[in-house]
């Protein structure tokens, strides 16, 4: 357990390092990932090692086992042949690997605890690398997004501060000024141009029209 902590320890330091730089967070995923790569190959290093010297104990206890056993038979035939001496020290070098055999025995049992601990460990490394690849595209999206969104607000920003708007406001009143001034002398225009008593009789007969029009209706209504 130590070994990996060691390992996610300096890649969660990397991290911070790289937070702390306020560095582009696309290129911080991608180090990150590299970071947790390397670690999860060093730390599969150290599991497989670590297995192997498991099975390394699991062989010793096993060697002890049959060296206990092996003895016990020499012993038994000591007694056989009526060697009493020879059995006692074939007895005492049996107890010699049977004291090994329970150390290696002891030991064996502990690492094979470690290896498990360590197997999990490795298995969580690898789901979250696992995790932050399918995550990456989509923080990398958020991200241009985000980028998108602050550009904008920048430039509306950057066109208010340079008073761009105060002066489309001010081009736009002082076109409408210009348009009325072009009506208005149109209009004029008009008024003072050609024969003004004709027109003014022609006014007074479209007026003229528009009452008789009027008054026939009026009448057409009060016979109904």
């Amino acid at each position: 357990m130590g070994i990996l902590s060691r390992f996610i320890n300096v890649v969660r330091a990397n991290l911070n390092a790289l937070l702390n730089r306020a560095e582009d967070p696309a290129r911080m995923l991608d180090q990150t990932l590299i970071d947790m790569e390397a670690a999860y190959g060093k730390a599969k290093d150290h599991v497989a090692r670590s297995i192997a010297d498991e099975k390394r104990l699991s062989k010793s206890r096993q060697d002890q086992q049959g060296e206990v056993q092996r003895w016990e038979e020499r012993a038994v035939r000591a007694v056989e042949q009526g060697d009493d001496e020879l059995a006692r020290q074939a007895l005492r070098r049996k107890n010699e690997h049977a004291r090994m055999a329970a150390q290696f025995q002891h030991e064996h049992g502990a690492h094979a605890a470690n290896v498990e601990r360590l197997k999990e460990s490795l298995r969580e490394l690898e789901a979250k690398i696992a995790e932050l690849r399918r995550k990456k595209s989509l923080l990398v999206s958020k991200q241009r997004r985000a980028e998108a969104q602050d550009q904008i607000y920048r430039t509306i920003e950057g066109i208010e501060a340079t008073g761009a708007i105060e002066t489309i406001s001010r081009m736009e009143h002082k076109i409408e000024e210009m348009s009325a001034l072009a009506d208005a002398r149109h209009e004029l225009s008009q008024e003072f141009s050609g024969d003004q008593l004709e027109r003014r009789f022609a006014e007074l007969d479209q007026r003229g029209d528009d009452v008789d029009g009027e008054l026939l209706a009026l009448k057409q209504r009060v016979q109904i």
